[in-house]
């Protein structure tokens, strides 16, 4: 377990160091997981180095949004005032998503 939870935050700061370094307008951790997936599809790692981590991590993945709901409250002021243009962003994006991910499913499925 210890070195699978390793790999995964290796790949976490080579991916902030990247973008740290070169100033990407991608977060670091988005950077770290397209490497450790472009990492698992080309065999240089193999799921079973990081599988124990991920399913640690991902049992107790409800914990990683408490912040976000403490953040929902600290700024709910802010959110009543601009609850429209919010719940369109939050409806097109989530729609846009959906179109996108069924057409990738579509495209790489063949």
């Amino acid at each position: 377990m210890i070195k699978s939870l390793l790999l995964i935050f290796l790949f976490l700061l080579i991916g902030e160091s990247l973008q740290y370094f070169f100033q990407l307008p991608i977060a670091g951790n988005i950077i770290g997981m397209g490497l450790i997936f472009l990492a698992l599809y080309l065999k240089i790692i193999q799921l079973k180095d990081v599988k124990p981590a991920s399913d640690f991590l991902i049992k107790y993945l409800v914990v990683f949004f408490i912040p976000y709901g403490v953040g929902l409250m600290v700024y709910a002021d802010v959110l009543s005032q601009h609850w429209i243009p919010i719940s369109v962003a939050v409806i097109f994006s989530t729609l846009l998503c959906l179109y996108l991910t069924g057409l990738l499913f579509q495209t790489f499925h063949k």
